[in-house]
């Protein structure tokens, strides 16, 4: 082997040696930095707020509330609509209730297949703790016509917790439905006054 190999050979492996080490330096050091603004040695505030969402979640509503007259805005009814729930697969927003929820869903239609019937299971919300079950209600008037409304009441009181919300786990009575529901209008009541 000459003498000129030998040193290409050496130079060869000295570069390779000297890209692995400057390979592995930036990355240690992209490592070393969360957002390459804050070192990963300084404090970062953290919050263990499970309460917060971001208003562009898929599934939730906007709660529309009474006026602020007489002590403030009370969450008390919500109006929305759905569009493309497959069963399970979404939950309403959370409204401030613990004894009496009506839900009314007007206009039904499901794509995949023609739509017979959808259930509504109501949650109660318990904080620390799991979410209880109110029961299901099957719908099925709202699906013979786009002003037609199925209606779901449900008056019980749940104690540890005052938020509830539903879902919709079954199409056409199948939790396996591959089918995609969209309500032009869902109204949740909390007052049986009414």
């Amino acid at each position: 082997m000459t003498t000129t190999t030998a040193r290409r050979r050496m130079l060869a492996r000295t570069s390779v040696v000297l890209v692995s080490a400057l390979a592995t330096t930036t990355l240690l050091t992209g490592a070393a930095t969360a957002d390459d603004t804050v070192p990963v040695d300084d404090t970062v505030e953290t919050t263990d707020d499970a309460g917060t969402v971001s208003l562009d979640e898929e599934g939730l509503f906007e709660l529309l509330a009474p006026a602020p007259s007489g002590g403030g805005v009370q969450t008390r009814n919500l109006t929305s609509e759905l569009v493309d729930w497959l069963p399970s697969s979404h939950e309403s927003r959370h409204w401030s209730d613990n004894d009496y929820t009506e839900i009314k869903f007007t206009g039904c239609s499901l794509e995949g297949a023609p739509g017979r019937s959808l259930h509504v299971r109501l949650h109660q919300a318990i904080p620390f703790g799991l979410d209880k079950s109110l029961g299901s209600k099957r719908f099925t008037n709202c699906f013979k016509g786009s002003g037609k409304t199925s209606k779901g009441e449900w008056d019980t009181h749940v104690s540890g917790g005052d938020n509830r919300y539903f879902t919709v786990p079954q199409h056409n009575d199948s939790e396996h439905s591959r089918t995609a529901l969209n309500v032009k209008k869902v109204y949740v009541d909390t007052s049986k006054a009414d």
